[in-house]
């Protein structure tokens, strides 16, 4: 009696296993072995949740110290960025949410807010409006502006960029 009970438990740990790691590899069909084995190289603890294809470009989206990213990848396994939202203002550097109180943006709306890591640099980007976020009340407004705040590590702005 135990023996089977002892072989019904292996029998059924058996298939999950194998479920499990079917599951796993939902989702990267089509992606390159080269891109697969990047992505597991610079993110070995990631839980990943999805590929996505656009080209010859492959996002993956995954959970890491519960926060969620995006990575992406070229077709040959070069990791080109990885971008986190970021939910509160109180997670940008100290300089950031400085400026963005003292500066002539200060009476503008967030919008959103992203950690943007790439091989060359480290940007944090704040995406603001002058609308207090309504689009709808100045859609026909000459002076409604959408402008994207590209700050570095120290929190210095280095770019500006108008978003029509």
């Amino acid at each position: 009696m135990k023996s089977v009970q002892i072989k019904t438990i292996i029998l059924i740990a058996a298939m999950w296993i194998i479920s499990y790691s079917s599951m796993a590899q939902k989702g990267t069909e089509g992606v390159p072995q080269a891109v697969l084995t990047a992505f597991s190289a610079k993110y070995p603890q990631a839980q990943l949740k999805k590929w996505k294809t656009n080209h010859n470009m492959y996002t993956a989206r995954f959970v890491m110290d519960n926060k969620k990213y995006e990575a992406l990848y070229s077709g040959d396994g070069s990791w080109v960025n990885t971008v986190r939202n970021i939910r509160h203002s109180a997670n940008l550097p100290d300089q950031v949410r400085l400026y963005l109180k003292k500066s002539s943006y200060a009476s503008w709306h967030i919008d959103n807010m992203e950690r943007l890591r790439t091989p060359s640099q480290n940007l944090y980007q704040v995406e603001v409006d002058n609308a207090s976020g309504n689009r709808i009340l100045y859609e026909d407004a000459v002076s409604f502006e959408d402008k994207m705040l590209c700050f570095n590590d120290n929190g210095k702005l280095i770019k500006t960029i108008v978003i029509y």
